[in-house]
């Protein structure tokens, strides 16, 4: 098993703790068979414990859960005027990103 694998598995299982302690209606708007693939990829034998205390932000977790959950956001939890911010500053930033590895 790679790296990415291994990473992709920690971060299914914090990103499915998380989700245990939003609202349903949130969690609802994630289409079942995304839940149901984070769920046969988490890793069974890796423990991630939600701190009540702390904001999602704040939590510890790993960079691809916090990349998954900001997916799930501007995929399904986002309003349509945000959701098209969040696609143009990804488009940007994509482009910037092709343009510096051109001139280097």
């Amino acid at each position: 098993m790679n790296s990415y694998d291994l990473d992709y598995r920690i971060a299914c299982t914090e990103v499915l703790e998380i989700l245990k302690h939003m609202p349903k209606k949130q969690v609802e708007k994630i289409p079942k068979n995304v839940l149901i693939s984070m769920q046969r990829s988490k890793r069974y034998d890796y423990r991630f414990k939600f701190d009540k205390a702390k904001s999602v932000n704040e939590q510890n977790i790993s960079k691809t859960a916090k990349k998954i959950l900001s997916e799930f956001y501007r995929d399904y939890w986002a309003d349509s005027i945000i959701k098209k911010m969040i696609l143009a500053k990804e488009k940007f930033d994509k482009k910037n990103s092709s343009e510096n590895e051109t001139v280097a």
